[in-house]
């Protein structure tokens, strides 16, 4: 353990590494054959009877890494779970510190935005930073990394474009990788689809990255998905050194009028929101769930409908919504008397109306095509889309 320390300082003080992250982190909490507790903290603990691999409450390596004066500076994030089966997404021993990969919020988003009957409620805890897994132990929206994709599994492009995994250039006769993905090819298998199934994928991804970056907590983004980098559907590429691991940059100048264009501005749109990365989890002052209608949310088992409003410093109030139905809707928006609901985002239109930044050429004309939903106060959502609106002031009122 003292030398694992050192190291760990070293990395820190002489590399200026500004945090790790532990790879199966969970078994770092399990006794080993060596466990004493008098041995490690001077005296026995109440009902101390532990068999070896069983759960520590307080484990001495995570002990001392958390209390340590430099170590404890910096970012630890612990993939709470282990190939024994231990899954701590939630309780992992954390000292106030320690931030978790929240396998729970990949699992709950991938079902919901690909429209699996009852995760409503499940997705909007993941929007708010998972309190249901951090407030109580007194953690923040920060202790929750959300993420859709990491490097073992799909990557964002062949979660929309594969139900099964495609592992036999492994060597392992498709055995290994996990067969358990939450993903859904949108109507058929593998690349060569039709046009209506590959907008649709696209519209998928968009849903995806916008879920991630208007979701409290951290933002975590598996490289090359900014782009839509494909590995042919296989999810367990450790043992590939070539293009299904390399960044393609070329791919990603191809996309830059595309997906690429639409990730970074959503990214940055998060990061101008003063709403969006919270220190603390969102009360009823500062959002209000919506359903079909305003303030009528629907929880119920068959809801694929989620939307909110955030009152944000910076950009006044959003309106945020998911339709992961496979039918479209017309919402009723929240009423603002001496303002008007304006889109920014929507996922359902093809770049570079996904997102009317203000360098879009003809950016009036696609709004001026809403006016009349927006008159009444009024917006048409496809099936399989999310949106952002902006409260701007009513100039005509």
């Amino acid at each position: 353990m003292t030398a694992r320390m050192t190291i760990g300082r070293y990395w820190v003080t002489e590399m200026h590494v500004d945090g790790f992250r532990f790879d199966l982190a969970s078994i770092l909490t399990r006794g080993s054959s060596l466990w004493d507790a008098v041995n490690v903290y001077g005296n026995q603990l109440e009902d101390d009877l532990l068999t070896i691999g069983s759960p520590l409450s307080s484990p001495p390596l995570i002990d001392m890494i958390s209390n340590d004066p430099i170590l404890r500076g910096v970012k630890l994030i612990a993939e709470a779970w282990d190939c024994g089966g231990l899954y701590q997404v939630g309780v992992f021993p954390h000292w106030g510190i320690w931030s978790e990969w929240n396998g729970m919020y990949r699992d709950i988003v991938r079902q919901f935005i690909k429209g699996t009957d009852g995760f409503a409620g499940a997705f909007a805890e993941c929007l708010c930073g998972s309190p249901n897994l951090y407030q109580e132990g007194g953690r923040k929206p920060w202790n929750s990394i959300n993420f859709i994709c990491a490097h073992d599994g799909f990557t964002l492009a062949d979660l929309v474009t594969y139900n099964d995994k495609h592992n036999l250039a492994n060597g392992e006769d498709n055995k290994d990788g996990e067969s358990h993905n939450n993903s859904w090819n949108c109507g058929q298998e593998g690349e060569f689809v039709g046009i209506s199934v590959k907008r649709l994928r696209k519209r998928q991804m968009r849903n995806f990255f916008l879920c991630l970056m208007v979701s409290q907590g951290v933002p975590m983004i598996h490289m090359g998905d900014e782009y839509g980098h494909t590995k042919g559907g296989n999810n367990n590429t450790y043992c590939h050194d070539n293009h299904l691991n390399y960044f393609q940059w070329d791919k990603k100048e191809e996309s830059s009028s595309d997906f690429f264009r639409f990730s970074r501005l959503i990214t940055n749109f998060r990061h101008e929101c003063e709403s969006l990365g919270l220190n603390d989890f969102p009360t009823a002052e500062r959002l209000q769930w919506h359903g079909h209608v305003p303030e009528t949310p629907d929880w119920s088992e068959t809801s694929r409908f989620v939307a909110f409003t955030m009152k944000d410093s910076v950009k006044g109030e959003l309106y945020i919504a998911f339709n992961t139905s496979h039918l479209p809707v017309t919402i009723t928006l929240p009423e603002r008397p001496g303002y008007r609901w304006e889109p920014l985002v929507d996922t359902s239109k093809p770049a570079p109306f996904d997102f009317l930044s203000h360098d879009v050429p003809e950016r009036e004309l696609a709004i001026k095509q809403y006016a009349h939903f927006l008159d009444a106060n009024l917006y048409p959502m496809l099936s399989y889309s999310s949106i952002i609106l902006l409260l701007t002031p009513d100039i005509s009122a």
